[in-house]
């Protein structure tokens, strides 16, 4: 978790993870639910980080990591390479998806708000 948080400092996810994110993007629909929540995740901890998005208290942006540290695991309680191997792995993003909802929810309002208007602007 460690390493997680130490290359989120620095504004990025670690390569390894970005290969897996990209390699589970083109699976199958738990993979991409995956995915896809991972990078909503990493995105919601650099925004936070950077003091952007001020909503995320300690105890939330740690959850985050959490599960983002889970995923990134290949031997986790069922090993990602095994079949079945990303039902664990699912489990653990549909509960924090549950338990921050309301933060997820207004971070997505915010993101909406002050990037995507000005992702518009650039092109």
């Amino acid at each position: 978790m460690q390493e997680l948080r130490e290359a989120l400092a620095r504004g990025a996810l670690p390569l390894d993870f970005e290969a897996k994110l990209a390699r589970l993007a083109e699976g199958n629909l738990m993979q991409r639910f995956l995915a896809q929540n991972s990078r909503l995740f990493a995105a919601l901890l650099l925004a936070a980080q950077d003091g952007s998005f001020r909503e995320a208290n300690w105890a939330a942006r740690e959850r985050l990591l959490r599960v983002l540290a889970y995923v990134r695991k290949d031997d986790d309680a069922i090993a990602d390479y095994s079949i079945g191997g990303f039902m664990d792995d699912q489990q653990e993003m549909r509960l924090a998806l549950t338990e921050l909802d309301p933060l997820l929810k207004s971070f997505k309002a915010w993101r909406l708000r002050h990037l995507v208007p000005g992702m518009w602007l650039h092109n």
